[in-house]
């Protein structure tokens, strides 16, 4: 079934009916101040801090699909019915009631039809001011005159999000709200156990406020809800002031419309005192003509971090999500980690270690200063000893709040990422003199980057089990398999000798000598483990439980093969052989699915305590054999890393949301971005229902997948490699990209339909002798023509 359709043109995802199987949402901001809002016009909206700085209320896993949100009201004062301009939350028949949702990249556009009225709400955030402006359009498609009221209401937050949620023996004798009458503008105000008393506002900038209400039991009244409000059935607002309780903005504006005329209105919702940033705001932004420069701000924004990297493949879903919505969403998670969305609550807040380590591959090429400075960060939560806080908040740092970890809570991967991104941020921006900044460690002293690097090689290499594999400590990338007390990884081991590799290759580059022959004997001794303790037979085990069992082998009692250690055996490249191509063989035949490749298999079906909670989960869900869309990326790099891109572009496609679009009643999720997790085949029922979209490292992965190693276009020190491994059907593909602030124009021809190979590279017309553009020659602009073959 179809729900909606993509508009490449206007780079919108157009929602024709709104009865999604789930809320399809939005991400709106771009720096401090967020906004989710769902296909109608549900969600919430937080100030630097999805934990400490939630502006607007929402109910997570409630009934009610999606409440509250941003509600903008319409009554006809003539026949006193009354609709929203979203669909939700009044929820008007659709026999009588057109609804269409475009999301858009910053912005969402709400519009509808309803009893000769259309009219249009959009919201957005503008660049760098903590605001959120909603434009509103009304227009009289009667014949005769029409009088009408228009309401708005949004929730807000008592600030505090698990507080909000949790604490009602306090948190609901805290807010102050008020109205400035002189200049009619909402103020909210709340005192909590601190010297911060946030603050924010609402109003509308262009037109008289009718009546207000800032209570949300009046404004609702009792056994009412956000679908019939009191307030609006009475025809006026109450003028309620909360002073504890349940916070709102409400306001109600008068309107008279002739046939055929359209009144405009605008409300500013934002952070700060009414008496003061609310005043300065409102006069702002009383112009039109402000409002739109904002707005083109929004869209120059997302127009120049999408502009550095164009594709157009023989594939247009493909074009699709990599030149619009894998971009976007790669940036998103970028700007937010992992902390808020219609899943996460925001409890779990500031970034993620691993995370956002694995985030900056995603846009590095778009954004390199703010790349750099989130690398600074993330050293910065990193121990004297080598090991990373795993989840840590740089707001709170100014106290002196590190939270680091116990011993207990170490991961074995977290440090290892250091070691993805810096290098690649190098390569991708020449930027060596990031090895030479000193930055502090977390706990005590402080280092050059280049040796924070090495600090993180050598926790990993003190911290080996009985088999020379890397210990698993509290859990891997896989949080759910908890191999304590002596366990071992052997995806944390390839991990490692990837992490080896890239360092090697660093250190050789800028002529570190020593460390290239002391790293190059610790990779040798660990694939010599692995070589000698993973190989299973067809794949490779995926480590070793603290009894001595294996985990993830023809042995085991229940799951017999994993996902994640069989593709890492060759992107690591330590097993860039005929093992590797086994491994690889064995995922196509017992992991390998039309909605993609399952994480392990068979499912656990009983709970065993020293493999971890993964074998908690029913089967087919979360990490117990789901399609775990993450770890499907590293399958695409793995198979492309072989030469076969006939079967990497099947996987790619696989679980593909745009693939997804026809099949959305199954798919369940929004048809325009990666998500977490797809239900595996072992379920009893809902196999291919997607959840968790958005905040995911899939987003980054599946670009650095499509790009770098089916396109083939990555950054190396010296320059740029241009190495394809593409369905041997294509004649070839074109891409434009920027690189090192150079233009490059990039033309790739098939003619002997084969999936990997380079016979001929012409830069600016000169041939050269390598699949490798050196950076010299480079000019500002270039066209770059390569022919594969072999």
């Amino acid at each position: 079934m179809n729900y909606g359709y993509f508009d490449s043109q206007n780079r919108e995802y157009v929602i024709t009916n709104p009865k999604t199987p789930t809320s399809w949402v939005n991400y709106l901001g771009t720096s401090d101040y967020c906004l989710i809002i769902s296909n109608n016009a549900s969600g919430y909206s937080f100030y630097k801090s999805p934990k400490l700085g939630r502006v607007t209320r929402f109910r997570f896993n409630s009934i009610s699909m999606g409440r509250p949100g941003r509600y903008v009201y319409i009554k006809d004062e003539k026949t006193k019915d009354f609709w929203s301009i979203s669909w939700q939350p009044v929820g008007k028949p659709l026999e009588s009631f057109n609804s269409i949702c475009r999301h858009g990249l910053g912005y969402s556009i709400f519009e509808s039809k309803y009893s000769n009225i259309t009219s249009s709400l959009k919201i957005f955030v503008p660049v760098d001011k903590p605001i959120e402006i909603w434009e509103v359009k009304i227009k009289n498609e009667s014949g005769e005159k029409k009088e009408l009221s228009v309401f708005t209401y949004t929730e807000f937050c008592l600030w505090n999000s698990m507080l909000d949620m949790m604490d009602f023996q306090y948190i609901l004798y805290t807010c102050r709200m008020g109205y400035n009458k002189e200049d009619e503008i909402v103020d909210y105000s709340i005192k909590l156990w601190s010297p911060y008393e946030p603050k924010a506002f609402f109003t509308c900038t262009n037109k008289k406020i009718e009546s207000f209400d800032t209570d949300r039991d009046v404004f609702i009244g009792p056994y009412n809800s956000e679908a019939n409000p009191e307030a609006i059935q009475n025809g006026r607002c109450f003028g309620s002031i909360a002073i504890g309780g349940n916070p709102c903005a409400a306001t109600q504006v008068k309107i008279e419309l002739q046939p055929g005329q359209e009144e405009y209105l605008v409300f500013v919702l934002g952070i700060g005192d009414a008496y003061k940033e609310g005043k300065e705001y409102k006069k702002l932004f009383a112009s039109k003509e402000n409002i739109q420069k904002e707005f083109e701000k929004v869209q120059k924004y997302w127009d120049d971090r999408l502009s550095k990297f164009k594709c157009s493949t023989p594939n247009e879903k493909m074009n699709l999500m990599l030149n619009i919505w894998n971009q976007y969403q790669c940036h998103t998670t970028f700007n937010w980690s992992r902390s808020a969305s219609f899943i996460e609550a925001g409890g779990r807040d500031g970034l993620g270690f691993r995370d956002s380590s694995q985030d900056v591959l995603g846009v590095a090429h778009s954004i390199p200063q703010e790349v750099r400075k989130r690398l600074i960060e993330l050293l910065k939560a990193q121990l004297s000893e080598g090991y990373a806080m795993h989840h840590f908040q740089p707001l709170t740092w100014a106290q002196g709040e590190h939270n680091i970890p116990p011993r207990e809570r170490i991961y074995s991967d977290d440090h290892l990422w250091l070691l993805i991104a810096v290098p690649h941020y190098i390569k991708e921006t020449g930027d060596f003199s990031i090895l030479d900044e000193v930055v502090e460690y977390a706990d005590k002293s402080s280092a050059s980057v280049y040796e924070h690097l090495k600090q993180a090689l050598e926790f990993s290499w003190r911290h080996r089990g009985k088999h020379g594999l890397l210990l698993g400590l509290a859990a891997d990338w896989n949080d759910c398999i908890n191999l304590k007390d002596g366990g071992e990884s052997t995806w944390s081991t390839q991990l490692y000798y990837k992490a080896l590799s890239e360092f090697i290759e660093l250190a050789e580059y800028i002529g570190k000598t020593d460390d290239v022959e002391k790293y190059k004997a610790y990779r040798d001794e660990i694939k010599k483990a692995m070589e000698e303790y993973t190989w299973d037979g067809e794949w490779f085990v995926r480590g070793y439980l603290a009894s001595g069992k294996k985990l993830g082998s023809k042995e085991s009692d229940q799951s017999k093969i994993f996902l994640n250690s069989q593709s890492w055996s060759v992107f690591s490249g330590a097993f860039v052989d005929e093992k590797g191509k086994m491994a690889m063989d064995s995922v196509k035949k017992y992991l390998a699915t039309e909605h993609g490749c399952v994480k392990n298999w068979p499912a656990y079906v009983d709970y065993i305590i020293e493999v971890g909670a993964v074998t908690s989960f029913p089967p087919g869900l979360k990490e117990n054999a789901a399609i775990f869309c993450h770890a499907n990326t590293w399958v695409i790099i793995a198979e492309a890393v072989l030469g076969r891109g006939d079967y990497a572009f099947e996987y790619y496609m696989s679980f593909l949301p745009a693939n997804k679009n026809d099949i959305a009643e199954i798919y369940t999720i929004e048809p325009y971005v990666y998500s977490q997790f797809i239900t595996g085949k072992e379920h009893p029922y809902y196999f291919g229902r997607s959840r968790n979209p958005w905040l995911t490292g899939t987003a980054t992965w599946a670009f650095v997948a499509a790009t770098q190693y089916i396109l083939g276009i990555r950054p190396h020190y010296k320059g740029l490699i241009i190495d394809p491994c593409i369905p041997q059907q294509w004649d070839g593909f074109e891409v434009e990209r920027v690189f090192r602030g150079r233009k490059l124009s990039i033309k790739v021809s098939n003619p002997d339909h084969i999936s990997k190979g380079v016979k001929k590279i012409l830069v600016n017309g000169k041939e050269i002798v390598s699949n490798l553009i050196p950076v010299e020659l480079l000019d500002n602009e270039n066209v770059i023509e390569v022919v594969m073959g072999k």
